[in-house]
């Protein structure tokens, strides 16, 4: 590892605002999928043979497929969410830096000769 820390905030920030519909589209994925399916309810019966022995496995599908659009939703929903915890920290250890940096400059900066500094600004 170079041990170079670089980081691109503005870059970051902009994935994250793409991001946040990927959630939304997972569970409209749902919707959709729940939607569509009540047109096919009725399929395959209701009382007879075929209704009897196929019906329990359609449901099940069913309920298995809008559980993949809840975990995809919760998934991408977590995704986005670190990533702007990660951008959070970024900035975070950025700002310190920037006020340490600051924070030292002012420590030792040279007043120069004439500054009614008896020491010269030199500590």
């Amino acid at each position: 590892m170079s041990g170079v820390f670089e980081a691109d905030p503005a870059a970051l920030r902009r994935g994250i605002e793409g991001m946040r519909a990927l959630p939304l589209m997972a569970r409209q994925l749902g919707a959709d999928f729940r939607a569509e399916e009540n047109t096919y309810t009725e399929w395959p019966g209701w009382t007879d043979d075929f209704a009897r022995s196929v019906r329990p496995r359609y449901n099940d599908n069913n309920e298995y497929c809008l559980r993949i659009g809840t975990a995809l939703h919760d998934a991408l929903d977590a995704l986005v969410a670190a990533t702007l915890m990660n951008l959070e920290s970024i900035e975070g250890a950025r700002n310190d830096a920037v006020e340490r940096i600051e924070d030292h400059r002012r420590r030792t900066a040279d007043p120069g000769p004439g500054s009614g500094d008896p020491g010269g600004g030199k500590h």
